[in-house]
């Protein structure tokens, strides 16, 4: 692999993961994944999250548009690079106490996979099963297993 594109891989790695819900290079407490009804939901779920983020005081980042633009142009040279219709790179923060992040990076475009992260976790584990409780009313939340990454739902409803 030549090294710039070593460089880009490593640097969308690293704004991921940013983003990511991952504080410190620290695996999220919790992740949780759904369907969305299609890729066409995705504007909804981003408003829906930031609207969580307001309420909670956090500051919200959407890198969306870029790491889809980052992926494809990283897919040209390395075939194996996961790239689907439509990224979602988004994530909220307030300050080292409590975040999250939420992307569909190596899964169908419709599905999201979301991890929350803190070093508060007496306001983070709270926050994380405020969020969970509301997406529930809207999606089909499955927890993701302790130790384990996201895979691909077989059935999304």
């Amino acid at each position: 692999m030549g090294s710039a594109i070593y460089y880009r891989v490593a640097a969308l790695a690293l704004m991921t993961m940013s983003v990511g819900g991952c504080t410190g290079g620290k695996r999220p407490f919790r992740m949780v994944q759904f369907c969305l009804s299609g890729p066409e939901e995705i504007p909804a779920f981003t408003s829906f999250m930031d609207g969580i983020a307001q309420e909670y005081r956090m500051e919200f980042t959407n890198r969306s548009g870029q790491t889809g633009d980052e992926l494809r142009s990283m897919a040209s040279d390395i075939k194996t690079v996961p790239v689907n219709e439509r990224a979602v790179n988004i994530g909220a923060n307030r300050g080292s106490a409590f975040s999250f992040g939420a992307g569909n990076l190596g899964l169908p475009a419709d599905q999201i996979v979301i991890g929350f992260n803190g070093d508060d976790l007496a306001t983070a584990r709270p926050f994380a099963d405020a969020v969970v409780t509301r997406l529930s009313s809207r999606w089909h939340v499955h927890e993701v297993p302790d130790g384990k990454g996201a895979l691909p739902l077989p059935d999304c409803d």
